[in-house]
């Protein structure tokens, strides 16, 4: 007996939001919430303000040598009707030498770390 009254009562809990407006917040609800004023738009209004999101990149770039280091980052963003694209860009070097001597003779070594990026996002 318990276990058909714990069945009817998960059916009958899974049955309530069968019976809410379809994908709509109810006026008691808004008024809990203090949004009492709200009103559904059209989907012609919804249409008007639909993709109008933000696309953002971020990246960087760092090079690393012994006695030297360097590095850079980006940030970008686009928002707004017709400008949801974004993109940025960063470069670092590092350089370092290295001088080795034999007698009369010096040799120098220059090294040298490069790195780029790009990056771009667009939203939809």
């Amino acid at each position: 007996m318990k276990s058909l009254i714990a069945f009817a009562s998960v059916v009958a809990l899974s049955v309530v939001p069968a019976f809410a407006a379809e994908g709509q917040v109810s006026h008691q609800s808004l008024n809990k919430m203090g949004l009492s004023g709200m009103k559904a738009m059209t989907d012609a209004q919804g249409t008007q303000i639909r993709g109008l999101s933000i696309a953002v990149v971020a990246g960087g770039t760092k090079t690393t040598l012994p006695g030297a280091d360097a590095g850079s980052t980006f940030l970008a963003a686009g928002s707004g009707k017709g400008t949801h694209y974004a993109t940025g860009s960063s470069d670092s070097e590092s350089q370092d030498s290295l001088s080795v001597s034999s007698g009369h003779h010096t040799t120098t070594i220059t090294i040298t770390a490069a790195a780029a990026t790009t990056a771009s996002a667009k939203a939809h």
